[in-house]
């Protein structure tokens, strides 16, 4: 089963939402309100969320709305998929920070009166959340791969000063999603930096001498 996060002000419709795409095998996790988008970040490691649902019109309540929260989680996990829900008319979403193809209206969940059309319709969403979940994963066992491989040559002392920072890179990723073991704060230090605060504490020691 899958994870996507949930990011409402007003989270009246949570339950109703989460019950529908259990039943497709989609569990819909909801994540605390904050101010801070940094807090929401926290929160996608912390569920270990594979793609996101957020409100559009959140500007009144945390003054950012949903497309400026999803530029910033973008920025800091750019492979992760985040789509608006939005009451208003999706037209009315001009910022540009969306493209269209991720922009839902809420109606979408619409599906009581057993319309096939709105059947179709909610399938067609349910189908576009599981696949950019599994981009989502493939592209993490993918970053895992690659990880591994520059663990090995870091151990072997290999690494570039290039490959030194990717390394790290991916292990902050991987290791706030839990998926590699975490290693002592000296280890991710570049062999550079060990071997300049080597001759720091010579020369330290050098001036004591004197």
């Amino acid at each position: 089963m899958i994870k996507v996060g949930y990011i409402d002000d007003a989270q009246d419709q949570f339950e109703n939402y989460q019950r529908k795409l259990r039943r497709c095998d989609i569990e819909l996790v909801a994540f605390a309100v904050s101010g801070e988008k940094a807090g929401y970040v926290d929160q996608i490691y912390q569920h270990q969320a594979e793609a996101l649902l957020i409100d559009y019109k959140m500007v009144g309540t945390l003054g950012y709305n949903g497309s400026a929260l999803i530029s910033y989680i973008s920025d800091v996990i750019p492979d992760i998929t985040c789509f608006i829900l939005t009451s208003v008319e999706t037209t009315h979403i001009t910022d540009k920070l969306v493209s269209d193809g991720q922009i839902y209206s809420k109606d979408v969940f619409d599906t009581e009166a057993d319309n096939p059309e709105r059947m179709e319709r909610f399938q067609a969403f349910v189908e576009h959340l599981k696949n950019c979940a599994e981009v989502f994963q493939s592209r993490r066992n993918l970053k895992c791969e690659e990880y591994e491989a520059l663990l090995r040559k870091k151990r072997g002392g290999q690494l570039s000063v290039t490959e030194e920072e990717e390394f790290c890179r991916l292990y902050r990723c991987l290791s706030s999603y839990g998926m590699v073991e975490r290693l002592p704060e000296r280890f991710l230090r570049s062999d550079f930096e060990q071997k300049l605060d080597d001759l720091l504490q010579k020369g330290e020691a050098l001036l004591q001498k004197r």
